[in-house]
């Protein structure tokens, strides 16, 4: 028997070698999730838009508008928000953009792999299941050349699909590291640390990914919740006025001695009017309730996260289930024996 030394190439990091079955099925994550994915974070840039410009006309509010010592306090807050609104905008839009890049990624790494199988099949490799598996490693010396040839054959299209898979790799694992470079540019997510940093809560363990998630959604819905409020006085505001408006025009008609129908139906006008004014003013309240009340959960989650960060330990309180308090009879006291 004659062996042939072939060339060993080492593939580095899964331990392929040349020589070895090359698997050509994807194992990975649907493309067509990963790019919803993505579509859903722009989305949700595209609703932090809304925002951003809000704060930014709430920032260039004109003097002649609103002036006063609250009218600069809130200008001002409002520039904080909008620079800190459009730096959350710009990061998921830049994280939305890798994750689609991501998915384009993996959509040629899949239709790859089934052109390499498609290729191994015509050249007449042999299949097993997901796997090309190399031609017989030895041959005869004194078989027929035919048979030499296409040995020979055999294993340069083996060659060409071990060379094939190695390209399809690389080019995954380059877009993984840059998928995990955009994570960590634009979310401040580092998976490879994220994995082995813990802090405790009380009995369970909550990493620092899932602190993270969790700042970010209450500080969203913060926002949402400060914008509903703002919706909320704009309708009181407007309604407002449409009172004014239809008292002013009722005490005309009254000057003017319009007719009893006329003015009783302006009176009814006024009246519906003031009813929708006083559920509105209702509404607003509520609303303004539920902003604070958002607002002090994003801070607490804030807090949560900056300690976590920090290394200090995260307190969570247990709400003590409500309980009936128990009534006890009590005896009056005897008057006579305490003052003698």
């Amino acid at each position: 028997m004659t062996r042939v030394v072939v060339d060993r190439i080492e593939a580095q990091q899964d331990g392929l070698r040349f020589g070895d079955p090359i698997g050509c099925g994807y194992h990975w994550v649907e493309p067509d999730e990963i790019d919803r994915y993505g579509d859903s974070v722009r989305r949700l840039a595209g609703k932090v838009e809304l925002a951003v410009d809000g704060f930014e006309r709430t920032a260039t509010l004109s003097e002649d508008v609103f002036a006063g010592e609250a009218a600069d306090a809130l200008r001002a807050r409002a520039e904080r928000r909008h620079e800190e609104s459009v730096l959350v905008r710009d990061n998921l839009r830049g994280l939305g953009r890798a994750i689609n890049a991501y998915s384009d990624v993996l959509r040629r790494h899949r239709e790859g792999l089934e052109q390499l199988r498609a290729y191994a099949e015509g050249r007449g490799l042999e299949l097993r299941g997901q796997q090309i598996w190399p031609p017989v490693e030895t041959i005869a010396g004194d078989a027929p050349q035919k048979e030499l040839d296409a040995w020979e054959r055999d294993w340069t299209s083996y060659k060409e699909c071990f060379e094939t898979k190695i390209e399809l790799r690389d080019a995954r694992r380059v877009a993984t590291r840059e998928l995990v470079k955009a994570l960590a540019e634009y979310a401040d997510v580092h998976p490879d640390k994220d994995d082995t940093k813990f802090v405790a809560a009380s009995a369970h363990q909550v990493t620092f990914g899932e602190l993270r998630r969790e700042a970010a959604e209450e500080a969203m819905e913060a926002v949402q919740a400060g914008d509903r409020a703002d919706a909320a006085h704009r309708t009181v505001d407007g309604l407002t006025r449409r009172e004014q408006s239809a008292l002013d025009d009722l005490e005309k008609m009254l000057r003017d001695e319009r007719s009893p129908e006329e003015i009783r139906a302006r009176a009814d006008e006024v009246a519906a009017v003031h009813r929708e004014l006083t559920e509105a003013r209702v509404e607003a309240r509520e609303a303004d309730a539920v902003a604070d009340r958002e607002q002090a959960q994003a801070n607490r989650a804030a807090r949560h996260l900056e300690d976590a960060e920090a290394g200090k330990p995260r307190l969570v309180a247990e709400q003590a289930a409500w309980q009936p308090a128990v009534e006890e009879h009590v005896e009056p006291g005897n008057l006579e024996d305490r003052l003698g």
